[in-house]
């Protein structure tokens, strides 16, 4: 019988992580608050762990204080000006004036401006004291406890895997690179992989999901990629796929 039949390849890979971010603090402070522990599961968002921010809270009440002077001074201003008309429109002041009082009013509405972005940077450095997870994934080792100090964007708080889903890689012979590119363009590359470290476990079945655009030339192979579901969090080393 003449038909079409699905082309099978066979290899062994590795399984990896789909990514592993280390969490780091934006700003330089002191652990206050470890709120996790250690082989954890948290979701994208959760609180991990909260910093000293007494002096970002007093400079946030600062900023507010001064964009509440400068909201006053500019509406005293915008009442000098509307005054300023009227008696120019009974001929009471001169053109003069009123461009002054103008300019101004202008100005403070500048001023006010300024002091709305400087409550907004006050803001944003005090949301840096509360450090939540990037992204849904399993956590590593935590790094800091309470008391310890912390360097902007350079101590590592802790790391957070993601492994739900969950990549297998491993290599083909360049001579399949055609079949698998045509799989990987049409999205019906299916994948199964049996883990080695799991006697009698139910193949995996996941999707091709990256071809290598180039081969290497000592081995004559090519890198490919494909994802699955990985729902349990199994954390296996090697597969057949």
């Amino acid at each position: 019988q003449q038909r079409d039949v699905p082309v099978l390849l066979t290899a062994t890979g590795a399984v990896a992580a789909l990514q592993s971010v280390d969490v780091k603090s934006q700003t330089t402070s002191v652990v206050t608050k470890v709120h996790i522990k250690e082989g954890q599961f948290v979701k994208a968002g959760q609180l991990l762990f909260t910093l000293d921010g007494r002096a970002d809270e007093a400079n946030l009440a600062k900023a507010r204080a001064q964009l509440a002077k400068d909201e006053a001074a500019l509406a005293d201003a915008q009442r000098q000006l509307k005054r300023s008309q009227e008696l120019l429109a009974q001929n009471f002041v001169s053109q003069g004036a009123v461009d002054t009082n103008l300019t101004s009013a202008q100005g403070q509405q500048a001023a006010v401006a300024a002091s709305r972005a400087a409550l907004d940077a006050a803001k944003l450095a005090l949301s840096y004291t509360r450090v939540t997870a990037p992204s849904a994934g399993r956590l590593g080792a935590i790094n800091v406890f309470p008391g310890s100090s912390v360097q902007a964007n350079q101590t590592t708080l802790v790391t957070i895997t993601q492994l739900d889903p969950i990549t297998v890689a491993f290599s083909l012979p360049q001579r399949n690179l055609p079949d698998a590119l045509k799989a990987l363009d049409a999205g019906n590359g299916r994948v199964t992989a049996t883990l080695n470290d799991s006697a009698g476990a139910t193949p995996r079945t996941g999707k091709l999901s990256f071809v290598d655009s180039t081969v290497d030339a000592a081995s004559g192979t090519v890198k490919v990629k494909a994802r699955f579901d990985n729902k349990d969090n199994a954390q296996i080393g090697r597969a057949h796929v």
